[in-house]
């Protein structure tokens, strides 16, 4: 099993909200000046990784969005709980 090593740095948000990543970061995930970059707040936190060529389009979904969409589709409970479980593993 593989083990991803967790690199930790401390930030300080500036007025405006600009974070500097730290070069070590950038260089690990290749960002350089005009990546552009996908940030999500997951729960108490952010995630912010590169965008990479045609995922621009992509998006996190949360809880209450995945909640409307299935009441939407007015799948039956059995059904709607597969399909959260599934989201939740990435395999949809």
């Amino acid at each position: 099993m593989t083990q991803t090593r967790v690199r930790r740095k401390v930030a300080k948000a500036l007025a405006k909200g600009q974070v500097t990543i730290p070069r070590e970061f950038r260089e690990a995930l290749g960002i350089e000046a005009e990546t552009l970059l996908s940030i999500s707040l997951v729960g108490n936190h952010l995630e912010i990784a590169p965008l990479r060529q045609g995922e621009e389009s992509l998006r996190r979904y949360t809880e209450e969005d995945i909640s409307r969409f299935l009441e939407e589709d007015k799948l039956d409970e059995a059904t709607a709980q597969r399909v959260r479980e599934l989201l939740r593993r990435g395999a949809l």
